[in-house]
């Protein structure tokens, strides 16, 4: 792997870690909080692609599994990885890999492109999240689906802005064509 993906993917990882320090919003309906930081999935995915972006969330994952205090709220530790939102955060991993995927075989990125692959992986987390609160709680699998209706406005919007920030990155991190190559 060359430094600069490794860079990369250090600084996702870095800046999911950033994104925890906006303060998470309880929900009544489920034990799980509204947070920003779940559009840092959307971000690695679209950005780093397939791979990079999966890496960069598993660091993520393991920096928290590890004690950093880099989820919302500055919270840490492994117990937050078996607890309730477990498995919203272990789809971080799941849903990066696959928005990158479909990145990668939809062609040139454009905004839509990027918001259907972010939509996908927005559905993803929440799927992954209500599978893993159901074995961990007392909420049936339909009910904690059902429950997730709370973050959907919240992600649509995270989907939209996540894919406006991606094309832009995306636009500034392509190489630009070599002079010699455009005479040709």
């Amino acid at each position: 792997m060359k430094l600069r993906d490794m860079l990369m993917i250090s600084m996702m990882a870095a800046i999911t870690g950033v994104l925890g320090f906006f303060p998470p919003i309880p929900v009544p309906v489920i034990p799980i909080p509204i947070v920003v930081q779940s559009i840092a999935p959307f971000l690695a995915g679209s950005i780093l692609g397939a791979r990079k972006g999966a890496a960069s969330m598993a660091l993520f994952v393991a920096l928290i599994a590890v004690g950093a205090p880099l989820l919302s709220g500055m919270r840490g530790g492994a117990g937050h990885l078996v607890g309730p939102s477990g498995g919203y955060i272990l789809g971080y991993i799941l849903s990066a890999f696959l928005i990158g995927l479909l990145i990668a075989k939809a062609g040139k990125p454009t905004i839509w492109k990027l918001g259907l692959a972010n939509a996908v992986g927005g559905a993803v987390i929440l799927l992954s999240g209500a599978t893993y609160l159901s074995f961990v709680s007392d909420i049936g699998w339909t009910q904690a689906v059902a429950a997730n209706a709370v973050f959907v406005p919240g992600d649509l919007a995270k989907v939209v802005v996540a894919s406006a920030v991606a094309l832009r990155v995306r636009k500034a991190l392509a190489p630009e064509e070599e002079p010699l190559r455009q005479a040709a």
